[in-house]
């Protein structure tokens, strides 16, 4: 298989996953599990595939959130800058999210993301969320019943 690399971002043929395959990855996100099977299809459609080698960085802590990663295959390093030292605070692995909150403002990053190797995702833009949002109100109700019970265990395991 031939690869062209480009400002470290990896096209390849191998990233092409039918509407099924993504409904697949979308059923296994806990912030997609609560939607029904139409919903994840819609968001399929919208859903773009992207791949990066290791240390690419997907965003930098006070970038403009606007997509949404979703981890197909590898993991990601979520760092905070303290005192101009990258610390990192969490590793996140296959079938987890990062920049959910970019889907809903327009905020700065809290953090930066970094590729720790080749990592594949599927990547949500927030104007096409929103815009899906706004034809099919079911699948707004089933992001917040997500984040809601996702803000609920954060809350009790701070307990």
């Amino acid at each position: 298989m031939t690869r062209l690399i480009i400002n470290s971002f990896i096209y390849s043929a191998a990233l092409l996953m039918i509407p099924l395959e993504k409904i697949i990855v979308l059923n296994k996100v806990p912030l997609f599990a609560m939607l029904k099977t139409e919903d994840l299809h819609m968001i399929s459609t919208i859903a773009t595939e992207e791949a990066y080698e290791g240390g690419h960085v997907l965003f930098y802590e006070g970038d403009i959130g606007d997509k949404l990663f979703i981890i197909v295959s590898g993991a990601v390093t979520i760092l905070k800058n303290k005192d101009g030292v990258e610390v990192p605070l969490i590793t996140l692995k296959e079938n987890e999210i990062l920049g959910e909150l970019a889907l809903f403002d327009a905020e700065t990053r809290t953090a930066t993301a970094r590729c720790t190797g080749p990592c594949t995702f599927l990547v949500i833009e927030r104007n096409d969320i929103e815009q899906l949002a706004h034809e099919y109100p079911a699948i707004a109700f089933g992001f917040i019943k997500a984040l809601m019970s996702r803000m609920r265990g954060m809350i009790n395991n701070k307990k």
